[in-house]
């Protein structure tokens, strides 16, 4: 009897341990009631219960219920709840470029990192946390972004990150979405110091990586008599992208570079992703044909002077000629605010870099966009989150709010695009981050 009821409270007390262990592996609940939920597809749900646990969605809806051990915050019908905004193509937290106009001794081949060919630089190991926007972006309704780095020619990868504020640099997503790609020519007497040099330069180092590849695979193929091939970690990084594992981020502005990148591509077999891309509109058909995605910026062109000038019922009368000035200068600025839409409208897959854009002035310019371009709210939401990250690859974990996806969005006090709309919660993977309300003077 003693035996058998030894037994019976050790295997108790394992069932006990083994219950309190795995209580302990599953973190609480958290919960938002009560607040308009709008997700990327363009529904809202009015009342509607957003429920997260360990990082994952796991309810929302407007009739939810709610796990007993739930964390909840009651929007009291005031709040407004969007998918985590997604920067394709971010470089916040990048050290600065130290400027470096000294001619080299051999100015035709100055070395890798005075041409600026420096793909082996990951933005994970090189991350300034103290970084102002990193900061800022989540009160933006920023909570996902791919950072790269500063520099000319090849400056760098890609790394994705959950963004949040000094914890960032613990929050890498994945490394190496990418490698950065720039027209850029080296500083001062330098090659390449021309677009044509450049293009030049990235043949020759995919000739010479190529080269490096085979030898790689030759040596450890054979047994002896072959000296072993000396490492190049530039060389090496470009491995993914000759591969197709990787795509360049190609950051290109004008119609006459993305032909260039074209034929960069038809050469060298790469796959590409155009970063910025403000003239690509012109390039649409060509874009959509070739399956190019494009990470838009909204950098704006300035509005002429003469559209406000305009309201001034004081303004002396102009000329026919300054008339039709005027005429050519509205039509381009129009052409280039329509950018995004065009490219939509034509089947191109958008999404969203700022690529440099300050933080402070996106806003603003996503109104313009709203105001002057044919791009509706429903349209600049689905840009800025789940359209991003169909172009990342994460197109089933992010950019939406649906159970089973990574609990990354945002919590404003009015819809976003309205005029003093604040963000009071910043969730980024799972983690919960509220900000001070900022106080508005009427």
């Amino acid at each position: 009897m003693k035996k058998t009821a030894r037994i019976t409270v050790l295997c108790f007390s394992f069932l006990m341990v083994c219950s309190l262990h795995g209580w302990a592996q599953s973190s609480p609940a958290e919960a938002f009631k009560n607040v308009t939920i709008h997700t990327a597809d363009g529904n809202t749900i009015k009342s509607g219960t957003i429920v997260w646990r360990n990082g994952v969605i796991t309810n929302i809806g407007k009739d939810v219920s709610i796990p007993f051990d739930a964390y909840v915050r009651d929007g009291g019908d005031s709040l407004h709840v969007y998918p985590g905004f997604i920067d394709g193509h971010a470089l916040w937290g990048s050290p600065d470029v130290e400027e470096n106009v000294e001619t080299p001794d051999e100015p035709g081949n100055p070395g890798y990192g005075r041409a600026g060919i420096q793909p082996e630089r990951k933005p994970s190991e090189l991350l300034q946390t103290d970084s102002k926007a990193l900061s800022e972006a989540p009160k933006k309704g920023f909570t996902t972004a791919a950072l790269g780095l500063k520099g000319q020619m090849l400056p760098g990868q890609v790394d994705l990150f959950f963004i949040n504020e000094k914890e960032t640099e613990d929050l890498l997503l994945k490394q190496g979405v990418g490698i950065t790609a720039q027209l850029e020519e080296a500083q001062g007497q330098a090659y390449p110091s021309t677009t044509m040099g450049v293009m030049s330069q990235l043949r020759q180092l995919f000739n010479d990586a190529e080269a490096l590849q085979q030898q790689e695979h030759y040596f450890a193929s054979v047994s002896s008599n072959y000296p072993a091939p000396k490492q190049n970690k530039v060389l090496e990084a470009l491995y993914p992208v000759m591969d197709n594992q990787q795509p360049f981020y190609f950051v290109v502005d004008t119609k006459e570079n993305i032909e260039r990148v074209f034929e960069l591509q038809d050469e060298l077999g790469f796959e590409v992703v155009i970063v910025s891309g403000k003239e690509a509109y012109k390039k649409s058909d060509e874009l959509k044909q070739r399956n190019i995605p494009v990470l838009a910026s909204i950098d704006l062109p300035e509005e002429p002077e003469w559209r406000s000038d305009d309201e001034d019922e004081d303004q002396p009368e102009i000329t026919e000629e300054m008339r039709i000035f005027r005429d050519r200068q509205e039509e381009a600025y129009k052409a280039d605010i329509q950018n995004i839409a065009k490219l939509i409208d034509s089947g191109v897959k958008v999404g969203f870099a700022s690529n440099g854009l300050e933080l402070s002035d996106i806003s603003k310019n996503l109104t313009v966009l709203q105001e002057e371009s044919d791009l509706g709210k429903e349209a600049i939401l689905r840009m800025l989150t789940q359209s991003t990250a169909d172009i990342l690859g994460y197109s089933n974990q992010l950019g939406n709010i649906a159970e089973g996806r990574i609990a990354s969005f945002t919590v404003f006090n009015k819809p976003f695009m309205e005029e003093k709309a604040q963000a009071l919660y910043s969730i980024t993977d799972g983690n919960l981050t509220e900000f001070e309300q900022e106080s508005s003077e009427e």
